[in-house]
């Protein structure tokens, strides 16, 4: 620790400085410069599932089935993991916070530097799944251009890039941060610039309607039905039923948002129990939704719905 008199001493960098007496006392500090960035991305598929109770315990154990104790790491998530454990084999994860939504939790990540939170957030609909949420990525190191190459190298990793997103305008409405926002803050933490090519789907396909055929889909429609939800936090949400597909013995409700002219459509397994009592759940294959979306979407049309 050493004294000086002359108060232009205030301005060393790294120094903690304390005025006693009229005395300026500068003592050296660790003061360590974090870099970080905070970027949005898509998931597109709910596994691997993981269990809760070893997340929080910091342990990653796949859950193969189930419904409780377990949440829905998503495509990204797995990528994300797999990019830590590549730079760093002792990297650590640990569950921060969890609600009763599978799509609805924070984990926190330490690995080679490095400091991370993914967390899961819904943006649009009242069943969280991989399309209509989104994880937002907290990440910070000392190096920026550590940070650089390691977010380059997981963009890698994907197909598709993970910036885009599945409905622009939902997003904007829950975070704040508009199309030229999310590709901007990527671009910039990457430190390189995102072609117009970069910002188009290839493979993964927008989850609104999809790009597969389906011939086997028929279709039956009552166009005035309504049917009433509530979602987690109470609030009632109508919804209109503009048709249904049926797939294999199977229903599916095409379905829009009363209260929201503009919204997507939505398609629903329809349940049907005892004394023909209905009641709707999410459609959990993929690759069914995309063709089911394709159906829809010729019905839609043939209807002037859309």
């Amino acid at each position: 620790m050493s004294t000086v008199n002359d108060p232009k001493a205030y301005v060393l960098l790294r120094y903690a400085v304390i005025k006693t007496s009229g005395d300026v006392l500068c003592m050296p500090i660790r003061a360590k410069l974090v870099h970080s960035v905070t970027l949005i991305a898509q998931p597109r598929n709910k596994h691997p599932m993981l269990k809760t109770g070893a997340l929080k315990l910091g342990d990653y154990e796949i859950k193969n089935r189930g419904t409780f104790g377990l949440l829905w790491f998503t495509d990204f998530g797995e990528k994300f993991w797999e990019a830590c454990t590549t730079v760093d084999d002792s990297a650590k994860l640990r569950l921060r916070e969890s609600g009763f939504d599978e799509m609805n939790w924070s984990i926190s990540f330490r690995f080679a530097g490095f400091k991370a939170r993914l967390s899961a957030i819904k943006y649009k609909g009242f069943f969280g799944s991989p399309k209509n949420s989104l994880i937002e990525l907290k990440i910070g190191t000392e190096n920026p251009n550590d940070l650089r190459m390691f977010l380059q190298a997981l963009c890698t990793k994907f197909d598709n890039p993970p910036w885009i997103l599945n409905n622009w305008k939902k997003v904007e409405a829950t975070i704040g941060m508009s199309k030229d926002d999310i590709i901007k803050s990527w671009s910039e933490a990457m430190g390189r610039e995102i072609s117009e090519e970069e910002t188009k789907l290839k493979g993964w396909g927008s989850r609104l309607f999809g790009s597969k055929p389906s011939s086997e889909a028929k279709v039956e429609a009552d166009e005035d039905d309504i049917e009433i939800f509530e979602d987690q936090d109470g609030m009632e949400i109508k919804m209109k039923i503009h048709g249904a597909l049926e797939v294999e013995g199977n229903e599916y409700a095409i379905m829009s948002y009363v209260d929201n002219i503009n919204s997507e459509f939505e398609i629903m397994m329809i349940n049907r129990g005892r004394g023909n009592k209905v009641s709707y759940s999410n459609v959990e294959d993929d690759e069914l939704y995309e063709q089911l979306s394709e159906a829809a979407v010729q019905h839609l049309e043939s209807t002037s719905a859309i």
